[in-house]
């Protein structure tokens, strides 16, 4: 069954090698002739992608007609190389955001952070909602749609939360300085978005929140993003990959299929997905949900 009023998205991340540049060329091409509401690329710890992140929106905002979408870090950066970065976005036509504190550098504990000038996402969102206020006011309009703020959520709890209303807590502190919707961070059980989300609502949440999926495509990937997320890999899904010998992206496929499938049906605002720079697994995600009903590269697809 066609449901052409659920929006979908997609995350990237800037490639590590000119190979690597050329075939996420390819991922995007596909992935924006699919008609996402927006791309996002992802920004390293401490800056460390700044100018492959910006490199890679600005291809996609000149080559394609998707929407960018930028991720920006705080953690370690003063208030003043922040600014020159929102700006420098702005200037290459990326006008949305999403707002991270941002993890630690390989190799640096936790305690041994530096944090920057900026000590959470709610002064970071208020930073990048005074400049995107500032540019509007100097054109006069804002793209559309564009000048939007948004946060991550995290289902599963925080790694840093003390107990789960801390969660709660800051969602609700970051739609008061302006973040406009949130996408949560992966999950595997639809039950842990639901009741997240119900706790939200409840608690005067009132911004849409993307679920976060990935259809993974071997077992060593799973293990890996489930380590990431701080949580258990799916016994069933781990049982599938490793009895068809470790890789099977059909089983991924599947998995994130289902969710996605309960998640919609239970109200989802849309489904977001997160695709390691491989459009193949994500876009037969979206096909099996009748998202997917006409695409330009469709025999490279099958």
């Amino acid at each position: 069954m066609t449901r052409p009023t659920v929006p979908f998205s997609f995350e990237v991340f800037p490639a590590r090698s000119s190979a690597a540049a050329l075939s996420l060329g390819h991922t995007v091409q596909h992935l924006a002739a699919a008609g996402p509401a927006f791309i996002s690329v992802t920004y390293g710890a401490n800056g460390s992608s700044r100018e492959s992140s910006l490199e890679l929106l600005k291809y996609i905002r000149q080559h394609t007609d998707a929407r960018p979408l930028a991720h920006l870090t705080s953690i370690g950066s003063t208030r003043a190389q922040i600014e020159r970065l929102v700006r420098d976005f702005w200037a290459a036509g990326v006008y949305d955001f999403l707002a991270l504190r941002g993890d630690p550098p390989r190799g640096v504990a936790e305690e041994d952070v530096d944090l920057g000038e900026l000590h959470s996402t709610v002064q970071l969102v208020q930073l990048i909602r005074s400049i995107i206020e500032e540019q509007s006011a100097i054109t006069g309009d804002i793209p559309h749609p564009g000048g939007q703020v948004c946060i991550a959520a995290f289902p599963t709890g925080h790694p840093r939360a003390v107990n789960p209303r801390d969660d709660i807590d800051a969602l609700l502190e970051k739609q008061r300085v302006g973040a406009e919707f949130g996408i949560t961070q992966l999950f595997f059980h639809a039950d842990d978005y639901l009741t997240h989300v119900e706790k939200a609502r409840e608690a005067g949440v009132t911004i849409p929140i993307l679920p976060g999926l990935m259809p993974v495509s071997t077992s060593a990937q799973l293990l890996k993003v489930a380590e990431l997320a701080g949580q258990e890999a799916p016994s069933d899904l781990l049982a599938k990959l490793t009895e068809a010998g470790g890789y099977a992206p059909e089983c991924g496929i599947d998995h994130t299929t289902q969710l996605a499938t309960d998640l919609i049906a239970a109200g989802a605002p849309g489904v977001h997905l997160y695709t390691f720079n491989r459009h193949q697994s994500s876009l037969a995600v979206l096909r099996e949900l009748g998202l997917l009903t006409t695409h330009p590269f469709e025999k490279e697809l099958v």
